[in-house]
């Protein structure tokens, strides 16, 4: 049986999700007679047979065209349980440094340091040369039947099943029936196979995707002798002073990829560049130059912050945000640009202050 403490429950609803829910109407009916439904979701926890009950299922268009699945409350308190209680104190051990992504006191800021490091390692050499990959569609990719194997080696049996309601969950008919109505729009937008895919928007599927090729960052570093490796979910760089044996990672990694984790390249997206010509990750173009490394913001990303800094001021001054998310955001800007192209960003925002 899932050990599981009421008191748990209480603080995850109240220091976690109560200030961070948006659907204020959701939380008001919830907090109304908090108890009761407290011990309603532990009810539901204990319970072998739980279910997802239902995911209401929408579409962001920035940064990217994405299918978001979120959970009602108490299925959120669950998620987060198993994710802070159950999948990061059993899991986490496993991953290496390298992989960085949705991990605490990691991220893209930490990603950034680590490139440059790895960078300032290899400037020594005449030539050197970045391995990019990326994954085609990853999140609607990861296969059940993989996952749940490695989870059963770790979890016990009583966690297995409950991780294995949720991982099935993106099953159900009508989730497909939902994004097919939105491919009239967005004919583009990718399905859910049978046996295929994490919903995004639940906790546990972060923790998992960034689980899921733990495996295989080991492989690349130990056996494959590359040190000098980042990756952020599923878009990644090895960097090495020959190529011959970067093209010949490229293979061993791909025939991976296919045969034990049932996922393929993109190929308009996996690369071997030289260094010195530069490469991009996590937002940034990279290169070294006159042995001095050397990092600017990409001109995609500086748009898309011109984008959201207008619509941030449009909101302030018609009076749909208040002046504290407004601030709160421009400066969670300036800090997620710091790194390179500072005075770029300042400008950027300073036009609309």
């Amino acid at each position: 049986m899932v050990k599981v403490d009421l008191k748990v429950l209480m603080d995850i609803f109240e220091n976690k999700l109560s200030k961070t829910v948006k659907n204020k109407k959701k939380l008001y009916f919830f907090e109304r007679n908090k108890m009761v439904n407290l011990v309603l979701t532990y009810n539901k926890i204990m319970d072998p047979l739980y279910r997802i009950k239902h995911y209401n299922i929408f579409l962001i268009k920035e940064p990217k065209c994405r299918i978001v699945m979120s959970l009602d409350l108490d299925d959120k308190i669950i998620n987060h349980f198993i994710n802070y209680h159950i999948l990061i104190p059993k899991l986490e051990r496993f991953l290496d440094f390298r992989n960085i992504a949705t991990r605490k006191k990691m991220g893209t800021d930490y990603g950034i340091r680590l490139v440059k490091k790895f960078l300032e390692k290899v400037k020594k050499y005449d030539d050197v040369y970045v391995l990019k990959l990326d994954i085609k569609k990853y999140f609607y990719s990861i296969d059940h039947d993989v996952l749940k194997s490695m989870l059963k080696k770790h979890l016990d049996d009583d966690e297995y099943f409950l991780m294995s309601n949720i991982i099935d969950s993106t099953n159900e008919d009508y989730i497909n029936e939902t994004i097919m109505k939105m491919r009239k729009d967005f004919p583009d937008l990718p399905i859910y196979e049978k046996g295929k895919g994490l919903p995004i928007g639940n906790l546990t599927s972060q923790f998992l995707s960034i689980f899921y090729l733990h495996e295989l960052d080991h492989f690349i570093v130990h056996d494959l002798k590359v040190k000098y490796y980042v990756r952020y979910m599923d878009d990644f760089i090895l960097i090495h002073p020959s190529k011959s044996h970067l093209k010949n990672c490229l293979a061993k990694i791909e025939n991976k990829l296919e045969n034990v984790y049932k996922l393929k390249l993109n190929r308009k997206k996996t690369c071997i560049v030289n260094v010195y010509e530069g490469f991009i990750f996590l937002g940034y173009k990279f290169f070294i130059r006159n042995k001095k490394t050397i990092m600017i913001i990409r001109n995609e990303t500086l748009r898309k912050l011109k984008k959201r800094v207008r619509q941030l001021h449009y909101l302030y001054k018609k009076n749909y945000i208040s002046f504290e998310q407004y601030f709160s955001s421009i400066s969670n800007y300036m800090y997620s640009f710091k790194y390179g192209s500072k005075m770029k960003i300042k400008n950027v925002i300073d036009r609309y202050l």
